[in-house]
């Protein structure tokens, strides 16, 4: 029973994704049905909802929260590393075609930009599961339960938006949170020498700083563009100036 509490979210996707490759119809009439229904509220709210599923503002959110417990920084960067990888890989390797590009025209209503790689996995369903299983960590049963409630809406508003399958955010999620619970157990779960752990959060901002600089270079669409970079412009921002007070 204990082991069932702890890896209850694995147990129910992993349900959840058999069922719909034993049969597969399942995932294209989720998709049609869920797309259906969540499109019966506002589009921004589900582009909202999207950007904590961006890698550029789940690894800014992360980093940020890791300052109230450094121990935390090598299972960000390991978990982040990772699942970006997982993520570019699994889609160049699947190559899985999008709702809009299989369904008749007219059946999807596409709320944001149609990306150009593939489908599966899900990304934004990655980023953030990691990103609710590193901020969840030590809470309660009542903040696992927010944190993963977030990270549900934000991987549903994928497929209000109409650009992924519901198998796609199932492998994604539990990708997201395997990875970063593997991380978080077995990646120095002690932290690094203060030094290390400085340059790798200088590394880190500097990363972010060019994300955010290739943000500000997209041509935007919508006003929730603007808050992903300044999510990105904060969270740099303030760790400069509390490596600099560090410093002195």
């Amino acid at each position: 029973m204990s082991c069932l509490k702890r890896f209850w979210p694995a147990c129910v996707l992993v349900l959840l994704g058999a069922g719909m490759l034993i049969w597969p119809p399942a995932n294209q009439q989720g998709f049609l049905a869920l797309n259906g229904m969540l499109n019966a509220l506002p589009a921004p709210l589900w582009r909202f909802l999207s950007i904590f599923g961006d890698w550029p503002t789940a690894l800014a959110l992360m980093l940020a929260w890791s300052w109230r417990d450094p121990k935390r920084l090598p299972a960000l960067i390991v978990a982040g590393v990772v699942g970006i990888a997982l993520s570019v890989g699994l889609k160049a390797g699947f190559n899985v075609p999008r709702p809009p590009l299989v369904l008749p025209p007219g059946t999807v209503e596409l709320l944001d930009r149609l990306p150009g790689n593939g489908s599966f996995p899900s990304g934004h369903a990655l980023a953030s599961a990691a990103l609710a299983t590193f901020v969840c960590q030590g809470m309660g049963r009542a903040g696992r339960w927010a944190c993963y409630g977030l990270a549900a809406l934000v991987a549903l508003s994928r497929i209000a938006i109409g650009v992924h399958w519901p198998l796609d955010l199932m492998a994604g999620a539990l990708l997201g949170w395997g990875t970063m619970r593997l991380a978080m157990a077995r990646c120095w779960p002690g932290g690094w020498p203060r030094d290390v752990e400085r340059t790798a959060e200088m590394i880190l901002l500097v990363l972010l700083s060019g994300a955010l600089a290739w943000l500000l270079g997209q041509r935007a669409m919508y006003a929730d563009y603007w808050l992903r970079a300044g999510i990105a412009g904060a969270v740099a921002l303030l760790g400069f100036v509390r490596l600099a007070r560090r410093g002195h």
